[in-house]
């Protein structure tokens, strides 16, 4: 009978130390929760004005009304009967500089009234804008060879249209046009 009560103490023991090792880890879990909610209600008048401050709750917004798609406003100058036009117009936004879009764009891209007026460009579609750099007022225009393929129209040139284009930025005194790396002479296309 004694191993009997020896048996039901242990197994006494063994149950306590069963409820202590279960509830010690919901009591800490509880402490962190609280913690936790003690903290959103103390910092949550902070971060909402942080973040009403920030403008991103509008840009969500707006992101889902309409997908954005980047645009730049440019000039650039085409050519008619009447000699070159300056036309500005905006196009997507390809590059990182708005030069860079520039040149894009009078290569690829048309402004309407452009085609009203019975404009071109003279570049070659086919053409590829490799790089372009400004260091002290220089303006550097890598194109891909495809650019020795554009045409002249009433004495001018493609190669003008660029340089002219390029040097409606007051910030560019010079345009120097490359291909493949190379200097373009100027009287290439003459």
């Amino acid at each position: 009978m004694i191993e009997d009560d020896d048996k039901f103490k242990q197994k006494e023991n063994l149950d306590v130390a069963y409820e202590r090792n279960f509830i010690r880890p919901i009591i800490i879990l509880f402490i962190l929760i609280i913690w936790c909610v003690g903290l959103s209600i103390f910092f949550y008048p902070k971060v909402k004005s942080a973040v009403i401050e920030s403008g991103v709750l509008e840009l969500i917004a707006d992101m889902n009304e309409e997908e954005l798609i980047p645009q730049r406003g440019i000039k650039a100058i085409y050519f008619s009967q009447a000699g070159p036009k300056v036309y500005s117009f905006v196009t997507d936004k390809r590059g990182s500089t708005y030069l860079h879009d520039t040149i894009e764009a009078l290569i690829h891209d048309y402004p309407v009234e452009a085609l009203k007026d019975g404009c071109i460009s003279l570049v070659s579609s086919e053409t590829k804008l490799i790089g372009l750099t400004v260091s002290r007022g220089i303006c550097y225009v890598n194109l891909s060879k495809e650019f020795l393929k554009s045409s002249t129209y009433n004495e001018n040139n493609a190669y003008e249209q660029v340089e002219k284009t390029l040097l409606l930025d007051e910030n560019i005194e010079k345009v120097v046009i490359l291909v493949e790396g190379e200097v373009l002479d100027s009287n290439y296309f003459s």
